[in-house]
């Protein structure tokens, strides 16, 4: 009878070494949807916080609705602005024709978000797998796809509402990939669809050709060893060799077909599109458009260079930190950053190479790639091993061989540690200059930094507000609500600056039917239209969504009389105030601000412990405020003023008009106006040197909800010194 050998010992592993043994496509998989999952919920968070507008969520909604609705690509910003009849004509979007279907079963802006999140964050497959090709080690090619979706510009230009321009990473990867791998034809097919999708593809992509035309350094340097050794004629077949080689051949159709590609999609616009689609002509003068092939179309002068030179260099440096200067180890790709790079220094735009715009795709395209290539030589570092004996060793050199692998094994290991170190103060770096952190809220950067976690009240009333413009109806919207009413191709835009000379088909004589308005873009409104829209001739108020992030909000309908549905509820000033009487029921306590000609003091008698009083020597504006909105009702406004003299050797005469006080609300007449002499507000008495306070009263009829009421106070004396103190606005 045989005797039971023992049972060998269960194995048993730590949960670090169960993490290790995960695929590392899973843990890819993970980073995919994780980030997909963040960038999408910002983007929401965004537009809850009105961080979207017309430029550019607005312009691709209602481009893809035109789309549907049988006007190729109409959006009317670019046609007020250009001159433009479609966004064919300014964009080579021809790929977006894919997105139209969905859009129309998902006509929301949560739509365009997805897929933008989406593309961005499949953008690191083909990056990893390009990685795993050049490294060998899915680790490092993890590695890889984590720095591309954790790099800051990747999220700052995620965030920037939506832009085709995010479909080139995915793009431009894939080519490299397909290129790396031998596999051409199915590249050149990407390629196809990157040459749709914008005109920039086709430049990111010859440069692609002309990297891979080139020759590897190993390859270089033994053509540069040959013909010092006096061997030029091989050389010369070892050349002539390579540029007849499959490779050099794909690459170089790549490059000249990109140009010529990039050279037809500039004619097609120009030429042929107005035609092929049944639309307007290409506008003869697009100013301040790049759209061509000459420097004057590109928007691009040499006398630019100097423009923001120092904020160029530096955010270029930045880019390139962001990514430890991996892609500086693999200087044939830095042959990818090459056109964006001369682009953004030989022109006077800043924004296109600062954080938070949508050219952070276009930087990443080719940095990536570099940090990709640049983890060879640090991969082969990392992981040194000793070279392979030439004859088979004896025992005695085995055990040297064993000494010296358990040595390396220690470098290796110390070698993995500083990469994994460095790798977690790239982590960092990237997660504080992105968008995900809160101190960086408003910051000085680009769009996508105009957001915070918390939702603030007010998109959901806004939501409801638009809705009752009715479908087809021609509407005027400010650019930061243009979004709420995009998806109809009678919608406008007005600009995100002051401009009176859009192309709107509406005017003194043909007003707009409806105009959507934040109380944030009052300033931005026509003249004409500012004298009409509280004109009850003309306009009456159809609703108002009191609180959000851009103020109030306010539809106005053209003949309209009946009352104005009110979403949300209105509230006095909450914000920091000089010399506001206490809160009391129905009162509104607002500050008023320092004008041009005044600064804040405390002076004895003010019951709200603070004044704002003149410059002595100046005339001119010493405060105002509140900029209230207010409902509809009588209210009662009280203001404290006090005067004195600068030199009280020299005083003003009796009868010299010292303040003048008047009030308005916006888009309406002055509802009050009154000047004081000296003697009315001196009063005989009061602490040395000036008057008492006097309050300047006056009774306010609303008959419909309102913006921005303000107070204003003005010196008209210089040898007099005003004061303006509490304020208060209550319903009678």
């Amino acid at each position: 009878m045989e005797t039971p050998t023992a049972l060998a010992p269960r194995e048993t592993t730590n949960g670090a070494e169960r993490i290790a043994r995960i695929p590392t496509v899973y843990w890819l998989a993970a980073a995919i949807l994780l980030y997909a999952a963040v960038s999408f919920a910002f983007s929401w968070l965004r537009a809850l916080n009105f961080g979207t507008s017309t430029w550019d969520l607005g312009i691709y909604q209602q481009a893809l609705w035109s789309t549907a609705h049988g006007r190729p690509f109409w959006e009317t910003a670019d046609y007020e602005t250009g001159g433009f009849s479609s966004l064919l004509q300014v964009h080579s979007v021809f790929l977006l024709y894919l997105l139209v279907p969905l859009y129309v079963a998902l006509p929301s802006s949560l739509t365009l978000f997805a897929v933008q999140s989406a593309v961005v964050a499949l953008a690191a497959l083909p990056l990893y797998l390009l990685a795993r090709d050049l490294t060998g080690s899915g680790r490092w090619a993890l590695l890889a796809a984590v720095a591309y979706l954790l790099w800051t510009p990747t999220l700052a230009s995620n965030l920037y509402d939506f832009h085709a321009e995010s479909f080139l990473p995915l793009e431009v990867f894939t080519v490299v990939l397909l290129w790396q791998r031998g596999r051409y034809g199915w590249g050149f097919l990407v390629a196809g669809l990157s040459y749709l999708t914008f005109e920039l593809g086709p430049v990111l992509l010859a440069f692609v050709g002309l990297m891979y035309l080139l020759p590897e350094s190993p390859t270089l340097a033994r053509w540069m060893s040959a013909l010092r050794r006096g061997r030029g004629r091989g050389t010369g077949s070892e050349v002539r060799g390579w540029f007849a080689s499959r490779r050099a051949l794909a690459s170089m159709t790549l490059l000249i077909g990109s140009v010529v590609a990039y050279g037809l999609l500039v004619l097609v616009r120009q030429d042929y599109l107005s035609g092929w689609l049944g639309i307007g002509a290409y506008p003869p003068n697009p100013f301040g458009y790049v759209v061509g092939t000459t420097p004057a179309g590109l928007q691009l002068s040499a006398s630019y260079l100097g423009v923001a030179f120092g904020t160029k260099v530096e955010s270029w440096l930045v880019f390139f930190a962001l990514l430890g200067f991996v892609p500086l180890l693999a200087p044939r790709t830095l042959l990818l950053s090459v056109p964006w790079l001369v682009f953004s220094f030989f022109s006077d735009n800043a924004n296109y190479v600062a954080l938070g715009f949508q050219y952070g795709f276009i930087i990443g395209s080719g940095l990536l790639i570099g940090f990709a290539f640049g983890l060879v030589p640090i991969a082969r570092w990392a992981e040194g091993r000793p070279r392979r004996p030439e004859r088979t060793p004896d025992a005695s050199e085995i055990e040297v061989w064993a000494r010296a692998v358990s040595a390396r094994g220690g470098r290796r290991r110390r070698r993995a540690t500083v990469v994994v170190a460095a790798f977690g103060v790239l982590v960092a770096a990237n997660i504080a200059l992105s968008p995900a952190d809160p101190l960086l809220y408003g910051a000085a950067y680009g769009s996508a930094y105009s957001f915070s976690y918390t939702p603030p009240p007010g998109y959901g009333e806004v939501v409801k507000l638009a809705g009752l413009v009715p479908a087809g109806a021609y509407v005027l919207a400010s650019d930061d609500v243009f979004p709420f009413v995009a998806n109809d191709v009678n919608a406008y835009s007005l600009l995100y600056e002051a401009n009176q000379r859009l192309l709107l088909p509406f005017n003194a004589t043909d007003e707009p039917p409806f105009v959507l308005l934040s109380v944030a873009r009052t300033y931005l409104v026509p003249t004409w239209l500012e004298v009409s829209v509280y004109d009850p001739e003309v306009y009456g108020v159809r609703g108002i969504a009191w609180s959000t992030p851009a103020g109030a909000v306010v539809l106005f309908e053209r003949g309209y009389t009946g009352p104005a549905l009110s979403y949300g509820a209105p509230s006095g000033y909450l914000g920091t105030f000089y010399g506001a009487a206490p809160p009391a029921s129905g009162v509104y306590s607002g500050a008023i601000y320092t004008g041009d000609s005044g600064y804040v003091a405390d002076l004895a008698g003010d019951p709200g412990g603070g004044a704002v009083v003149s410059t002595p020597g100046l005339e001119g504006l010493v405060g105002s405020g509140p900029g209230v909105n207010l409902p509809a009702g009588n209210y009662t406004v009280l203001l404290g003023v006090s005067t004195g003299a600068w030199d009280a050797a020299s005083p003003p005469a009796p009868d010299d008009p010292v303040l003048t006080v008047n009030a308005n609300l916006w888009g309406q007449p002055t509802v009050y106006d009154t000047t004081f002499s000296y003697a009315e507000l001196r009063g005989g008495s009061g602490p040395p040197g000036w008057g008492p306070w006097t309050t300047v009263g006056f009774n306010l009829t609303v008959t419909e909800p309102s913006l921005t009421f303000e107070v204003r106070g003005y010196s008209l004396d210089v040898s007099a010194v005003v004061a303006m103190g509490w304020l208060t606005i209550a319903l009678a």
